[in-house]
């Protein structure tokens, strides 16, 4: 019989063993086929694979590879623990240790083969379903079914590629000093990973504190890895904190409170591993959802706090009579539903930057313009204006010393929004009318043409600005309606990949965690058949196998919707729209998402201890 004989007899044997790993290995090239299914649509043909949209597929398509790579390299990990007992029996009866590395690749190898059969089948039996849910999200893309021929030789190739590296590697995982050491694995107390995890800490924290306003990329990775080391020490604080409360409250001997206690410190510095990961992953999983999902939700109100007018239109060369554009402009869209025009004067100072003085009339007149609250100046009194519709702007020293010179010095406010295109100007401030009176022969007069409509989403400018010879470089119409299209074409296709993704980490959280109860569960039920015989009822034990899971996966998860929150309350005083709302409906079905996983997980995981415990007795 040859090795790889021996590889298929051992699969087709005990299938049982390879299902979870043939499962996560068959949901892995799912994910990456719908990815790469979108990627290479007709329909998107055209995208430049240099633009946003570009960059946002191929990174989908990079992420999904990322998380394929850590999801089956967990699954095999825990395979390969789960047949350690098998893989020491062939090296004690003498298997050499070139035999041993190939029965393992095979069997990878035929593993992978099976999943890259499967998946892609899959995929190419979903994929219209797929391409129904993108084009709903999308919207503005006709995403018909074709035969996505490309799409698999990409994902042959690639998820082939990850596999046979996997393969290769995976004897690595477990050495021939390792098997003997796991053929006797319940008799063996776990390693700690305090020591090296407060060495890294010790190492990280002092780099990250003193490199705390580089910006540098290399930097992110660190922030990473002490965020997993930091997350060890306090699930191990939890842990302890919880042991002194059972201990000091007799809780500990009450119920299943012994059984709790000891279940969970059997495999402490695994479990705790376990949960560190877990949180992590649910953190970076909760806040993406929720500022993907807001995205879409949010391209008109952004639009409008970037743009506050349907059109602008600017001259940049002198010699061009912008007022007879605007004119023309203004006849053309007269007739229009909601029509409002708007000159706005202002004086520029004569410096590379683009600091703007406006009269405390003027700015009046935008405020009634835009429906915004009017200022009231004296003539000491000055008032900031946004430039970015993102921060509220403050005084420039080098502006500051010319306002200064001119006994302008009484800050009266400022806003965040903009009167003007985001970053058209430098600076924008309000002066009384006197001030401005008085300084407008000593700077540049200039102005822009506004103008307002109501069905500004659905109005493309591209013939006026054709039939007006507006160049963009000469002068130039700015357009609410190519923004918003194309922002909303961008976050839209953004929702799709990035909720696809979210949930695929949502489903391979909870496989991870199953995978690391299916791993011991061998060394459970021989723990719980010794129970039995003592007396030790099925209802504890349900309550003990309960209490493991909840810490090391309902725990986890609300820590990371705590961590979450904070992020969302941090991050909302620097974006333009708040994300409270939809935090709050996010946090919810996450909630009933972790609720409906948590049980599923352990009916599955009670089912797998009971039907040996009890269909032995």
């Amino acid at each position: 019989m040859t090795l790889l004989n021996f590889a298929y007899k051992n699969i087709s044997r005990d299938f049982k063993t390879y299902f979870f790993h043939f499962i996560s290995c068959t949901f892995s090239v799912f994910v990456f086929f719908i990815f790469t299914n979108l990627t290479f649509h007709p329909a998107l043909k055209v995208v430049d694979k240099d633009s946003t949209i570009g960059v946002i597929l191929n990174l989908g398509l990079l992420i999904s590879l990322l998380f394929s790579f850590v999801f089956i390299l967990y699954s095999v990990n825990n395979f390969l623990k789960l047949r350690s007992r098998q893989f020491a029996i062939l090296n004690i009866i003498g298997s050499t240790n070139k035999q041993f590395k190939r029965i393992i690749f095979y069997e990878n190898g035929l593993i992978s083969l099976g999943a890259l059969i499967c998946g892609t089948i899959l995929g190419i039996v979903f994929s219209k379903f797929f391409l129904m849910i993108a084009e709903t999200i999308i919207g503005g893309l006709n995403l018909y079914f074709y035969l996505p021929i490309k799409a698999m030789i990409f994902t042959l190739l690639l998820m082939g590629g990850l596999f046979l590296f996997i393969s290769i590697i995976a004897p690595i995982v477990l050495r021939k000093k390792k098997i003997i050491s796991l053929l006797k694995k319940e008799d063996e107390a776990e390693s700690s990973y305090l020591p090296i995890v407060g060495l890294g800490v010790a190492i990280i924290i002092p780099i990250l504190i003193y490199n705390r306003h580089s910006e540098s990329l290399l930097m992110y990775p660190l922030y990473l890895l002490a965020f997993i080391l930091v997350s060890y020490f306090i699930f191990n604080l939890l842990f302890v904190v919880y042991m002194f409360v059972m201990k000091h409250t007799k809780l500990k001997f009450k119920g299943a409170g012994l059984i709790k206690v000891s279940n969970f410190n059997y495999h402490i510095h695994t479990n705790l591993k376990t949960m560190a990961i877990t949180m992590m992953l649910f953190t970076i999983t909760l806040t993406s959802l929720i500022y993907i999902i807001g995205a879409p939700r949010n391209v008109e109100k952004t639009t409008q706090k970037i743009l506050p007018y349907s059109l602008m239109y600017s001259a940049l060369n002198k010699n061009i009579d912008d007022k007879e554009k605007a004119n023309k402009i203004k006849e053309t869209l007269k007739d229009y539903k909601g029509f409002k025009f708007l000159e706005v004067n202002y004086l520029k100072f004569s410096t590379p930057n683009r600091d703007v003085l406006i009269s405390n009339s003027m700015y009046n007149k935008i405020a009634k313009y835009l429906k915004r609250k009017p200022v009231a100046l004296k003539d000491h009194d000055y008032y900031m204006i946004g430039t970015d519709g993102k921060n509220v702007p403050k005084m420039g020293e080098l502006m500051g010393k010319d306002l200064e010179r001119h006994q302008i010095n009484n800050n009266k406010g400022a806003t965040s929004e903009t009167i003007a295109l985001s970053g058209y100007f430098t600076s924008v401030t309000v002066i009384s009318d006197t001030k401005y009176e008085r300084l407008s022969p000593q700077l540049e007069n200039n102005r822009f043409f506004a103008y307002q409509f109501d069905d500004w989403k659905h109005y493309n400018d591209e013939p006026l600005a054709k039939q007006l010879n507006i160049d963009q470089d000469n002068d130039s119409l700015s357009s609410a309606y190519w923004y918003y299209t194309t922002e909303k074409l961008q976050r839209n296709i953004i929702a799709y990949v990035g909720s696809v993704l979210c949930i695929s980490f949502l489903i391979g959280i909870a496989s991870l965690t199953y995978s690391r109860l299916y791993s011991s569960a061998e060394t459970e039920i021989k723990k719980y058949e010794t129970m039995i015989r003592l007396g030790i009822s099925k209802q504890t034990i349900k309550h003990a196998l309960s209490s493991t899971i909840i810490w090391i996966f309902l725990l986890p998860f609300i820590v990371a919707l705590m961590i979450t929150w904070g992020i969302v309350i941090y991050l909302d005083q620097y974006t333009v729209i708040s994300y409270y709302k939809i935090a709050m409906y996010c946090s919810l079905t996450y909630l009933l998402i972790e609720v409906g996983l948590y049980y599923l997980i352990k009916y599955k995981y009670q089912r797998k201890i009971f039907e040996v415990l009890y269909q032995q007795k």
